[in-house]
């Protein structure tokens, strides 16, 4: 009887399709893996590799080969600590100022026809289209002491000397808004799109104003658009190298100009690697943050009420 039984439970067993492993997902990514390995995960594992080093700058020799002292020496001096909160408070405020002139413009776009939808989108990624020492070489003549607006400022009256425009934060926040609004904007566009218009009309229909509609209905439905929109500006805006050299200077210096300097000025990559990856840990630790922070408001209805 128990061979029988046994016999009985093989045979069910057999019967049983055996699960075959599906290769063909991983064969299709297999192109972007190896690309993905190649050139990010090794050239960010050699980074932290010289990051850890510490070698005489005359002779480029070698002195130590795991070591701590080039992040000591950046977060232990006050002159680079103030060089990175400039750099987060540019990037913060680069993305603020996106979001905030990009919902006007994103609102439009799904009202527009769709003629000049396609004219006003094109007029959006002008900026992605034009290289961007041009478009610093322009707000560099805007900002100008003699200027398009130190000029204007004259001719209504209201200053009597040119005021000091060029070569401030205000000027690099200004260029990098310009360069990075599309994403925002588009980001932003896309989200609205996905808004069913009958819920803005029965908001309408029901007594809400237009500003109660937009913080109520259109702000809390379009988060998605604008988070992942405002995180690719902070993370550009954080890396970013050469708007703040054409139109900042050496008066408002960043991180990825100190970056720049130590690796191809000074030739003293371990330091510039070791600040690279400060950067790197520092933005993906505020972009986390953020990211948790506006989907727990999203989540518990913090915009909706």
């Amino acid at each position: 009887m128990s061979a029988m039984t046994a016999e009985a439970a093989v045979a069910a067993v057999s019967a049983v399709p055996q699960r075959r492993v599906n290769w063909t997902p991983w064969i299709i990514l297999a192109p972007a893996l190896v690309f993905f390995l190649i050139f990010y995960v090794v050239p960010l594992a050699i980074l932290l590799a010289n990051s850890v080093q510490r070698w005489d700058t005359y002779t480029y020799k070698v002195l130590d080969y795991a070591t701590l002292h080039q992040y000591v020496r950046y977060l232990l001096d006050p002159y680079y600590l103030e060089v990175l909160v400039r750099t987060v408070r540019i990037a913060a405020l680069t993305t603020l100022y996106s979001v905030i002139a990009a919902y006007p413009v994103a609102i439009y776009l799904t009202k527009a026809g769709p003629t000049e939808r396609s004219i006003l989108t094109l007029i959006i990624i002008s900026p992605l289209l034009v290289s961007v020492v041009i478009l610093c070489f322009g707000w560099m003549v805007v900002f100008a002491p003699a200027g398009l607006i130190n000029w204007a400022l004259k001719m209504v009256g209201i200053v009597d000397a040119p005021l000091k425009l060029k070569f401030s934060e205000a000027s690099v926040i200004s260029g990098l808004v310009h360069v990075y609004f599309p994403f925002v904007a588009l980001s932003i566009y896309n989200s609205l799109q996905n808004i069913d218009p009958a819920t803005v009309r029965a908001a309408r229909i029901l007594g809400a104003g237009p500003i109660r509609t937009f913080w109520s209905i259109t702000l809390p439905l379009s988060i998605p658009g604008a988070l992942a929109g405002s995180l690719i500006v902070f993370a550009l805006s954080t890396s970013s190298f050469v708007v703040p050299m054409f139109l900042g200077g050496a008066w408002v210096k960043v991180v990825a100009y100190h970056i720049w300097e130590q690796n191809m000025a000074t030739i003293d990559w371990p330091f510039g690697a070791a600040i690279a990856v400060i950067l790197l840990v520092v933005t993906a630790t505020i972009m986390l943050a953020y990211n948790r922070l506006m989907e727990r408001r999203l989540f518990t209805g913090v915009f909706a009420r």
